[in-house]
């Protein structure tokens, strides 16, 4: 496969894919799988809006144990499990790839859930 990048763009990748220790075809196997992953979630955007609801309530809910929370977190002297801990939350909310993830296995289990019934 041949792709027509600029100068600038090549460059761009090249760096980008050095950063990640990837190689370009992994970079860009990993963007297609993210891309067909986003697609799924989008054409089931009903299910996946409803998803979202129940995810915001689940964060919503985490709002109310935000002191027991935060008294775990200070007394765990570890910045890293806290730096983590803030990340996850960060990258949730704010990354449609992550949240594409989350719901794939919501739905997953749900399914689970529904046949058992």
């Amino acid at each position: 496969m041949h792709l027509d990048f600029t100068d600038e763009e090549a460059r761009d990748v090249e760096e980008f894919v050095n950063d990640l220790t990837l190689t370009k075809e992994e970079y860009f196997l990993s963007l297609h799988k993210k891309n067909a992953l986003t697609k799924e979630t989008l054409k089931d955007s009903y299910n996946f809006r409803l998803f979202i609801e129940d995810y915001h309530h689940m964060l919503d809910n985490l709002y109310h144990y935000n002191f027991a929370v935060k008294d775990m977190i200070e007394t765990n002297n570890d910045t890293k499990v806290i730096d983590s801990i803030l990340h996850f939350l960060d990258t949730t909310i704010k990354d449609p790839m992550v949240l594409s993830q989350i719901y794939a296995i919501y739905k997953k289990q749900n399914e689970k859930d529904s046949s058992i019934l």
